[in-house]
């Protein structure tokens, strides 16, 4: 049995109403505050969700929900290999330049304050009206708005003298709904504008200043921050993906990422929460935060790349004003139409080579082999054939992985001095001459 439209339509609009009308939920945010870092327990609407999106899997129905970083399945990231990536490796896989990723603040308020300040001097020179007058007025019906209805109006306007505004909201949005789709989060809707965050308590309603935002589930995240689980890398990466998601399609899209900067703080709060306050365990010092944050990038491009009929389908059913079910329609449609198929083998690979890394489409004979490969926070993954095996020997089979684990990073280690040594031999010998 096939799924036509008009169901898809019937069985997200009642997700969506659903999980609407249920209690106030902050999980579902990707945008992390201070009040919401403690992750509330799973509700009964978000399990009905996550049953339904289960149940359209195992029928076949959904068949890229869940098609990238899934072990469980044996689906995998579009990059593999090493998550060490240093700014000059990511500009060389993406063809982007880091400041393109890199979110920055606009002048858009500068602007508009600008462009009121010359209106209101026109109008006070030809109606006779007091310049101060007016000034007094439009400052307190700003704070009106803000206070009343979250900024809605004054967005409103800008929105209606700057289109490119209301198209770069879009395509980030879409962003984070694609990778959060791909990537097996069951999403729950997403809004578009202030007024419709107004109306939804995903998104807050009337208590925060949401202008924009997709609300999406993670389980098994959900879980582990409420303590039920250890938290597990296959969680943070997740999250990190998908938080990126916006940053990657606005840098797709137009060169750069203006509206990033909300998505960054997310992920520097969400991983500084969950640094270790004793132990042997590494912590997300600044470093490492950056570290994961282009790591995090890179795979949201590569998704978003690889599956770009999905994007355009669902950036198209945005448009035109779609709901949940109209937009996953779309993205599941646009993939049966191009052939896209859950990822199984990597785009590429990461390679800890030289002092910035190195990218290749062809898979390394050492991951071929089965050998174990070196990953950013120190400990080791099996290779991406046999990941799912993790089969738990006796200690002298755990001594004889860790000598060999050891043996290759030195190794490794070593060619990485050996470079930096021939390197500084041809600084001096240029610098003699």
């Amino acid at each position: 049995m096939t799924l036509t439209k008009t169901l898809f339509k019937t069985i997200f609009d009642a997700i969506e109403i659903r999980t609407a009308e249920a209690e106030e939920n902050s999980i579902n945010n990707r945008e992390v505050t201070a009040t919401n870092l403690e992750y509330p327990i799973t509700s009964p609407a978000r399990t009905e969700m996550a049953n339904m999106y289960s149940a359209l899997v195992d029928l076949d129905h959904l068949k890229v929900f869940g098609a990238a970083g899934n072990k469980k399945r044996g689906f995998v990231y579009p990059a593999g290999g090493s998550k060490v990536i240093t700014p000059t490796l990511l500009e060389n896989a993406l063809g982007m330049t880091m400041l393109s990723l890199t979110p920055k603040p606009t002048n858009n308020l500068l602007f508009a304050g600008v462009a009121l300040a010359l209106l209101e001097g026109f109008v006070s020179l030809y109606t006779g009206i007091d310049f101060n007058f007016l000034i007094f007025t439009t400052v307190f019906l700003a704070v009106m708005d803000r206070f009343l209805v979250n900024g809605a109006v004054f967005e409103t306007i800008m929105r209606t003298l700057m289109p490119e505004y209301s198209k770069k909201i879009l395509r980030h949005e879409a962003g984070h709904f694609l990778c959060a789709y791909l990537l097996g989060c069951p999403v729950e809707g997403c809004v578009l504008s202030s007024w419709a965050a107004l109306q939804d308590t995903r998104f807050g309603g009337r208590s925060t200043s949401v202008s924009a935002g997709t609300s999406f589930f993670d389980p098994e995240l959900s879980d582990q921050m409420n303590g039920l689980k250890p938290l597990s890398r296959d969680s943070i990466d997740r999250y990190s993906v998908i938080v990126m998601g916006g940053i990657a399609a606005e840098a797709m899209n137009f060169g750069r990422a203006d509206g990033g900067a909300g998505d960054e703080m997310a992920l520097i709060q969400f991983l500084s929460s969950i640094s270790p306050k004793g132990g042997g365990a590494a912590a997300w010092d600044a470093e490492r935060i950056r570290n994961q944050a282009r790591w995090g990038a890179m795979q949201a491009v590569l998704l978003l790349r690889h599956y770009s009929e999905c994007y355009d389908a669902l950036v198209d059913a945005l448009e035109r004003g779609g709901d949940l079910g109209d937009c996953i329609y779309a993205i599941e449609e646009a993939a049966k139409k191009s052939g896209k198929t859950p990822l199984v083998e990597p785009l590429g690979y990461v390679l800890d080579k030289g002092l910035y890394g190195e990218w290749t489409s062809s898979k390394p004979v050492s991951l071929q082999e089965g050998e174990t490969k070196v990953i950013a926070d120190g400990t080791s993954s099996s290779s991406v054939l046999n990941i799912d095996s993790k089969e738990k020997g006796d200690g002298n089979d755990d001594l004889a992985s860790s000598e060999a684990f050891l043996k290759e990073y030195r190794k490794m280690m070593e060619d990485k001095l050996t470079d930096i040594d021939k390197r500084l031999e041809d600084i001096e010998n240029n610098g003699m001459r």
